[in-house]
């Protein structure tokens, strides 16, 4: 992200819901499911930590959590809105490309023909974007002002507010070199 980014303020909330890409809807869910994840977790710390359960709850409990991570879904959903290859996210997971993709293919499917009636997130981006926003900001769900948009400032809605270039973002982010001519 550029430092022209931290300079202004966005407000998601003020963009079109139409103006939000397929990657940054995708980002705004990822940083919703690591949220959800992390107050999920906290809860079984707290519970863990307050002696307040009884035999057998640590793993019932620990079960319940693994079965609501929806983490690792979202981070290839992500992935692939931005353009990663079956054939790298198959080397990260450990897997066979033909592994990967009928691991995810049909989760990614489903999940770009979602429609702003079917999608909260696609209905308002940008209210998600501010939550997000938050949450990063602060590690906490609150709300009101946030001091800064980490998030915001970097999708590809309020390029045309921060200066962004979409385009080497997206190429920093592949791995590929911003310019033609050399490496750089």
């Amino acid at each position: 992200m550029s430092s022209e980014t931290d300079i202004v303020q966005v407000d998601p909330r003020q963009l079109p819901a139409t103006s939000f890409t397929t990657s940054d809807i995708a980002r705004i869910e990822l940083v919703q499911s690591a949220a959800g994840n992390g107050r999920r977790h906290h809860e079984y710390a707290r519970m863990v930590g307050e002696d307040q359960a009884q035999a057998g709850d640590y793993v019932r409990l620990a079960k319940i959590v693994l079965a609501n991570d929806s983490l690792l879904k979202d981070a290839v959903i992500t992935e692939r809105a931005r353009g990663t290859s079956w054939e790298i996210l198959a080397e990260v997971l450990g897997m066979s490309v033909e592994e990967a993709e009928k691991a995810w293919g049909a989760v990614e499917t489903r999940w770009r023909r979602q429609t702003p009636v079917t999608s909260v997130y696609r209905k308002d981006p940008g209210s998600y974007a501010a939550t997000a926003d938050m949450y990063i900001v602060t590690g906490a769900w609150v709300h009101g002002p946030s001091e800064g948009r980490p998030l915001s400032a970097s999708l590809d809605a309020a390029a045309h507010l921060t200066g962004r270039d979409v385009e080497a973002a997206d190429r920093a982010f592949a791995g590929t070199p911003a310019c033609t001519h050399c490496s750089r």
